[in-house]
């Protein structure tokens, strides 16, 4: 059980689009992205997150941090648990002293979605049931949750509320058109550790479905002949991506994995977010600059 203290949000803001693919076509989109069955809205699957964090913390981590003095396992091992834990047997001699994670990690949410617009370039938007998850993510992780939610539970239709800008009147989000009733009271916990969202609007549930659903970019790539290894004449392939300036979240929790005693819950978390800050990949398409996301670690708080 991970205590008060043992819980982190993690905040990725794509600054490239983002392609965690689903591995299966539906319609005329090829390559589309990863979807919550019961929303589907856009997410990373928490493996696809925690592999991340795994390769980035391998790619950054110092040759004389890669051995712990008191344990033959790499510190990688440790913190995100051996490779292949859950499937190993008594009589596999292939790794020495296995272990599961120290740490707990959840799906990317979806927090706000950068959406075109009449009044600027993009606006972001969300929505009610996406402040009441991340309130209850809060919650989880033993915090205060969310000052003045309360505020924003009753948008519907087509009526807008602004959390941050000054954004007033009648607004158009790709096509659709919504019309800002008001500014909402300050949300506190989205101007402290989301000070990015300099033009945020707070529309129904119904209307973010259709902003998620349909204002994903979609790119056209040439289809590669299997046999030949060569462009396929005529051939065309369209690949789902999550767009730039998307904000999701994760939540991290630090605990002691298999070990007694040897890295507790806070080196757990000081080691990682050493190695784990400022910029990471994720997602596939690496070698397309696909996947680069600003993070930032966030403790919780009110």
């Amino acid at each position: 059980m991970f205590k008060k203290d043992d819980w982190e949000m993690l905040k990725f803001y794509s600054v490239s689009p983002v392609h965690a693919g689903s591995g299966m076509s539906t319609g005329a989109v090829d390559l589309p992205i990863q979807r919550e069955r019961h929303t589907n809205w856009p997410h990373i699957q928490a493996s696809g997150v925690k592999g991340a964090l795994r390769a980035h913390f391998r790619d950054f981590l110092t040759e004389e941090e890669k051995y712990s003095d008191e344990n033959i396992n790499k510190v990688e091992d440790i913190i995100f648990g051996t490779e292949g834990y859950t499937t190993l047997t008594e009589n596999d001699e292939s790794l020495k002293n296995p272990c599961p994670a120290a740490i707990s990690v959840s799906d990317a949410k979806m927090f706000a979605f950068p959406v075109r617009s009449d009044i600027a370039p993009f606006v972001w938007v969300t929505c009610p049931a996406v402040l009441e998850r991340l309130d209850r993510d809060l919650k989880m992780m033993k915090r205060e949750g969310i000052k003045g939610i309360d505020d924003c539970r009753n948008i519907k239709d087509n009526n807008a509320l602004c959390l941050s800008g000054d954004i007033k009147g009648s607004v158009l989000l790709e096509d659709a058109v919504v019309d800002v009733v008001s500014a909402a009271a300050v949300i506190d916990y989205i101007n402290d550790n989301f000070k990015e969202l300099e033009r945020l609007l707070l529309i129904s549930d119904e209307m973010y479905d259709y902003c998620v659903s349909t204002c994903t970019e979609v790119q056209t790539q040439i289809k590669i002949d299997e046999k030949t290894g060569t462009a396929d004449p005529g051939g065309l392939r369209y690949e789902e991506l999550l767009p730039a300036d998307s904000f999701l979240y994760s939540i991290v929790g630090f605990g002691q994995g298999g070990l007694d005693n040897h890295l507790q819950a806070e080196n757990v978390r000081k080691r990682l977010k050493d190695v784990v800050k400022d910029f990471m990949q994720i997602g596939g398409d690496a070698t397309l600059g696909r996947g680069m996301c600003r993070i930032e670690w966030i403790g919780g708080g009110e």
